[in-house]
């Protein structure tokens, strides 16, 4: 099986013999699901697993428990440079869309210049404007920014 989305909840562990391995979870738009990456696989992958990291996982899903996870067999980072022709999308309740806020979404816009054109999303109870955002605030798409962005925004703000 193989399944790609952002890893979250990333927590590294030792076995009873001294190896490193890790459990995370594996989000995407449709649900999560717990990865394994056992000694040997997280031996090969241990720099590319890391929390909000986009990645491919490929694995073998084990049903013993309640919830099925996905023991890890091979993990490869998609190259989403191809992605940057498109617009980068944050979305905002439009009752959020005040000064404070949006001076602070312009500041951690700032500090991820690059090539991608931003799009706000400002959602309201009638209907949703979208707002092409001036060219200097165009960003470099990166876990850091989706980080930044959901800590003042919240997890709903970019999909």
């Amino acid at each position: 099986m193989k399944v790609g989305g952002i890893l979250s909840g990333v927590q590294r562990k030792v076995t009873k013999q001294g190896n490193q391995w890790a459990a995370a979870t594996l989000e995407d738009l449709a649900g999560a699901i717990e990865v394994m990456f056992f000694p040997q696989t997280y031996a090969a992958y241990a720099a590319s697993i890391t929390e909000d990291a986009v990645v491919v996982v490929k694995g073998r899903v084990d049903r013993r428990d309640d919830a099925p996870k996905l023991i890890a067999m091979d993990l490869t980072v998609p190259d989403l440079s191809a992605a940057d022709s498109a617009p980068f999308v944050v979305s905002l309740p439009v009752a959020r869309c005040v000064p404070p806020v949006v001076e602070r979404l312009k500041e951690v816009l700032v500090t991820h210049p690059g090539p991608t054109e931003v799009h706000l999303r400002l959602r309201g109870p009638e209907r949703t404007t979208i707002v092409r955002l001036d060219d200097r605030l165009r960003v470099a798409t990166s876990p850091a920014l989706i980080g930044d962005l959901k800590q003042l925004l919240g997890p709903a703000c970019v999909s």
